[in-house]
């Protein structure tokens, strides 16, 4: 925090990144991760090379093999194989976000060369491998980046929207040397991005303000994971908005990358004959946070509803909220007219589609969509029709790759994905499982008022 600046004390504390689920304790077991980590740290012992007549046979021979400190192995195709069904086994059960393979592959080496050396008891080498994959991909990683997005108007100096903050990044400087003192990591406010290097630490020059994501993730998966929960993030301020600004990004709008700059003036020339049309400049559109919109995700009910939706259970209705805010981002975010439409059924589908395989798809989004969206009949019939005609926009680009998409179909396909979303937040008990929020609307969709949960009113 810049120094003589007092924290405002309705400012909440930092958020949390979820606590890795008690079912990583089940994966640790499986039997069949087990026997692969067994059987590669085994192959690997065997081919490590004993002398160096050994190691100069397989230079000369061109088969791979890997140098560490105080030993070498071949690479055979024997350890590739095992190495390659141990990565593919741990990386399904830590899932898409605690996995990455590159790092998983590197990681299970380093135990097993450490195997060679050590030469430990073979069961607890086994575990030790494992223990150390689930601790990698679940790390917690506080994210810093670039805010383009988010502009505060005095006296607002940061928000809290679930596992990220937007930032003034004087006051994340200050939060930096009460934790790193000694000034061995800097962080300076400049407009753009830069990394300085010293003798005694570093200093990071960044944008006045700031992105701060807090996420369990393998660390090559952060910056990825980090722009979702970002993108996540923005739709669920954006939905929450009374007021729109001048600068509010309106329906059709592109909406600037949240990490990145977005150029003033437009590249590129038109010709048409003889005639000229030069590229021209805009202000790039962008979130105001006035001490009205500081109000409402300071609101207890703004607060639990985000702790729902970034740290969801299985199979609730939250979770599929979760996952179809991010995709809204992702439209808004493209420039492409069938991108657009694309990703937002893609949110659609994440909140209305069901399990049950026999119902029609289309039908039955349609008719559930108009239900969250009104009670009046004559409105349902006409918001059901509408999305029947753009589904099958969607469809004819999904499956023949035909993307004769209007602006206005793409615009339309936000606004009422926009207007499901924020009535379902308002209106639905985000706890509830997702089966039971789908059987709620089908009731609905025979003519009576949907009637979602109460416990929505309570901050759910």
């Amino acid at each position: 925090m810049a120094k003589g600046q007092k924290r405002s004390n309705r400012e909440p504390k930092k958020p949390k990144a979820a606590k890795p689920k008690a079912a990583a304790t089940s994966k640790k077991k499986d039997p069949e991760l087990r026997s692969l980590a067994q059987k590669f740290l085994e192959t690997y012992n065997a081919a490590a090379v004993e002398s160096h007549e050994d190691l100069s046979r397989i230079v000369q021979s061109g088969v791979g093999f890997a140098l560490f400190e105080g030993g070498a192995v071949e690479l055979s195709e024997e350890v590739a194989q095992s190495l390659s069904k141990l990565t593919d086994r741990a990386g399904a059960l830590l899932g898409s976000k605690a996995s990455n393979e590159k790092a998983i592959r590197e990681l299970v080496q380093e135990q097993a060369q450490k195997f060679i050396l050590q030469k430990p008891k073979l069961v607890d080498a086994v575990t030790d491998l494992i223990d150390r994959v689930f601790l990698e991909g679940n790390a917690e990683f506080e994210f810093l980046a670039p805010n383009y997005l988010i502009r505060f108007q005095e006296p607002i100096r940061a928000i809290t929207i679930g596992r990220v903050r937007a930032i003034v990044t004087s006051d994340f400087a200050g939060e930096m040397a009460e934790r790193v003192p000694g000034g061995r990591i800097q962080v300076t406010p400049k407009q753009g991005f830069s990394l300085q290097f010293r003798r005694d630490g570093v200093t990071i020059e960044m944008h006045p303000v700031s992105w701060v994501a807090t996420v369990n993730a393998a660390e090559g998966n952060v910056e990825e994971e980090s722009k979702w929960l970002i993108d996540l993030a923005v739709s669920f301020l954006r939905l929450h908005y009374k007021h729109e600004g001048p600068l509010f990004p309106a329906y059709g709008d592109v909406e600037p990358h949240p990490l990145r700059q977005s150029p003033i003036e437009n590249v590129g020339v038109k010709f048409r004959g003889s005639s000229v049309s030069l590229g021209g400049a805009k202000v790039p559109p962008a979130y105001e946070v006035d001490q009205e919109i500081e109000a409402i995700t300071l609101d207890a009910t703004f607060r639990a509803k985000a702790d729902l939706i970034f740290d969801p259970l299985p199979k609730s209705l939250a979770e599929r909220v979760s996952q179809g805010l991010g995709w809204l981002t992702r439209g808004r975010q493209s420039e492409d007219r069938a991108e657009r439409l694309l990703y937002f059924f893609t949110a659609i589908e994440a909140l209305l589609s069901s399990d049950d395989k026999s119902a029609p798809v289309v039908q039955t989004i349609a008719r559930h969509a108009a239900v969250v969206l009104s009670d009046d009949i004559v409105e349902r019939i006409e918001v059901s029709g509408q999305l029947g005609k753009l589904y099958a926009l969607r469809s004819a680009l999904v499956h023949a790759g035909n993307r004769s998409v209007l602006w206005n179909s793409a615009n339309l396909t936000q606004y009422l994905a926009e207007r499901m979303f924020r009535c379902v937040l308002q209106k639905a008990d985000l706890r509830s499982p997702h089966a039971s929020f789908n059987e709620e609307l089908k009731r609905a969709s025979y003519g009576s008022p949907w009637r979602a949960s109460a416990a929505a009113s309570s901050g759910s």
